[in-house]
C-alpha cells in the first residue's frame, strides 16, 4: 500500500520556492541564454509561484483523501458497532428464548395432573408468551372447531384486564385456512394477534395477544417461539380430551 506523503515535507518544499522566488533578484545577477537579468528574474519567480501553487494543491489533494480515509474509517467502526450492539441484543434474546422454553418444559412435566385440567399450566403458558412478545394481554383459548364451543379461557395480563372480544366463528375461519398467524379485530375495534396451534385437531388452541402497537409491532415478534407456546397448549388439551374419552 502506497503511504501518503509526510505534511511537514510538502510545508518544507512549499517554504523552499517561497525562498527561492524571494531569492531570484540575486540569483540571476547576469544575463544567460540570450535573456537580460531582468526578464531572467521575472520568469525565476513565475516559476517558483507556480511550484508554490503546484506544492499547496498537491497538500490540498493529500488533505482530502485523509479526510476522505478519516470518514470511512469511521463510518466502518460506527457500523461494526451497531453490528455489534445488535448480535449481543440478538444473543441476549435467544437466550432469554431458551429460558422461557426451558421453564415451559419443566412446568410441563412436573404439572401434569391425568385427572384434571392444569389451569394454572395453561396461565404460566399464556404468561410466558406474553412476556416474550412484550404484549399488554394474552389468552389461551381452546375450542371445540366443529361446534364453536369454548372448551377453556386462561388469561394473563401485565397492566389492565382486556377481554378479549373475538368470535369463535373468525377462530375457526383461521384454522380453516390453516394460517400461521393472523391479526383480527375485535368487536370492540381492537387489533388482536392470533396464533393458532399447527395440529388440525377439532380440539384446538389458539393465542391470542393484545400488542400495544397493533401490527406495527409484528416485525419485532418471533412468531415461531410463540407456536411453541400454543403447541404446547395443544399437547395439554389433546391429552386431557384422549382422558375425557377413555374415561
Amino acid at each position: 500500500m502506497k503511504k501518503t506523503p509526510k505534511l511537514e515535507w510538502i510545508s518544507l518544499v512549499y517554504l523552499l520556492f517561497f525562498v527561492l522566488a524571494v531569492l531570484s533578484p540575486s540569483l540571476n545577477n547576469k544575463d544567460r541564454f540570450g535573456l537580460p537579468e531582468e526578464r531572467l528574474e521575472e520568469l525565476s519567480i513565475f516559476a517558483f509561484g507556480i511550484a508554490g501553487l503546484a506544492t499547496f494543491a498537491a497538500y490540498e489533494r493529500i488533505m482530502e483523501r485523509r479526510e476522505k480515509e478519516r470518514e470511512a474509517v469511521e463510518t466502518g467502526y460506527a457500523r461494526a458497532k451497531q453490528e455489534l450492539i445488535e448480535s449481543y441484543a440478538y444473543i441476549g434474546s435467544v437466550n432469554r428464548k431458551i429460558e422461557l422454553l426451558k421453564k415451559v418444559a419443566n412446568e410441563t412435566s412436573l404439572s401434569v395432573d391425568p385427572t384434571k385440567v392444569p389451569k394454572e399450566l395453561y396461565t404460566a403458558i399464556a404468561m410466558n408468551a406474553c412476556a416474550s412478545a412484550g404484549a399488554l394481554s394474552a389468552m389461551l383459548r381452546v375450542l371445540s372447531v366443529s361446534k364453536l364451543r369454548t372448551e377453556g379461557e386462561y388469561v394473563h395480563h401485565t397492566g389492565n384486564e382486556l377481554v378479549f372480544k373475538i368470535p369463535n366463528k373468525d377462530l375457526r375461519e383461521l384454522h380453516e385456512n390453516r394460517s400461521r398467524h393472523a391479526f383480527i379485530r375485535s368487536e370492540d375495534g381492537k387489533e388482536i394477534l392470533v396464533v393458532p396451534a399447527d395440529h388440525v385437531d377439532d380440539t384446538k388452541a389458539f393465542l391470542l395477544l393484545h400488542l400495544e402497537d397493533g401490527a406495527d409491532k409484528i416485525q419485532e415478534i418471533d412468531v415461531s417461539l410463540l407456536k411453541v407456546f400454543v403447541n404446547q397448549a395443544q399437547m395439554l388439551a389433546r391429552q386431557f380430551a384422549q382422558r375425557t374419552v377413555n374415561s
